[in-house]
């Protein structure tokens, strides 16, 4: 994470262990991604299910996307930088049935320093949105080099229009135009996936949480390229 490092705070494990230190998390919903579940929901109607499918969520944060999906039959690694949510996590996890059954593991650590493993599914919300764009290619390779050929990459992506991204700066949605969430539009992240990944399903959500912008939270189903 080099270069972006002294330029931009929320590209250190510092920055965001103090955001949840200080309790200063607003992207946190207190519930599963309504968005993210809308694309779990798409990935079942091509016949792909979660029940016994191996999932990765990246940044999965205090966990309710995460605890959803082994709750749902899935085989879930989450990766989460921040030592303390990662305690926190655990211990809200404590005795759950799908932590018990070997369903769900959170492992600490920078997930660009991670050995891939391959998965079925990885599992996008507020991952991608909190990382510096200069980052985004990394973000792309490490995840296509953990789905295997044929998986998914499956979400929430905050989306703006190609009009919007002119009049944001760096296309952040935060209220000083710095930081994260960046935003991306259609027309980048089909840029970014291609090769890697090829779209199936990229549209607007219709289960936004509550206070969330209307119309950024987009579903997005990508299957994963054979390599060439």
């Amino acid at each position: 994470m080099n270069q972006c490092v002294d330029k931009n705070p929320w590209s250190t494990r510092e920055y965001w262990d103090g955001r949840f230190r200080a309790g200063d998390t607003p992207w946190e919903l207190g519930a599963p991604s309504g968005v993210l579940f809308e694309a779990c929901a798409e990935l079942e109607r091509l016949g792909v299910s979660l029940h016994g499918a191996r999932v990765l969520q990246p940044g999965c944060g205090t966990g309710s996307d995460a605890l959803e999906l082994a709750s749902r039959g899935a085989s879930v690694l989450g990766v989460e930088w921040s030592q303390k949510v990662a305690e926190d996590l655990l211990k809200k996890s404590n005795g759950l049935s799908s932590v018990s059954e070997g369903r769900f593991q959170v492992r600490v650590g920078d997930f660009f320093e991670l050995i891939p493993e391959q998965v079925d599914i990885a599992c996008e919300h507020t991952f991608l949105c909190a990382l510096d764009p200069e980052l985004r290619e990394k973000y792309v390779q490490q995840i296509a080099a953990w789905v295997k050929p044929d998986g998914y990459l499956c979400g929430n992506f905050f989306i703006v229009s190609d009009e919007d991204a002119h009049r944001l700066p760096g296309l952040s949605l935060a209220r000083d135009g710095a930081g994260p969430p960046f935003a991306i539009t259609t027309t980048r992240l089909l840029s970014l996936l291609k090769g890697y990944f090829s779209p199936v399903v990229l549209r607007p959500g219709s289960n936004a949480g509550a206070g969330r912008r209307p119309g950024l939270e987009w579903v997005g189903v990508f299957r994963r390229c054979f390599p060439s």
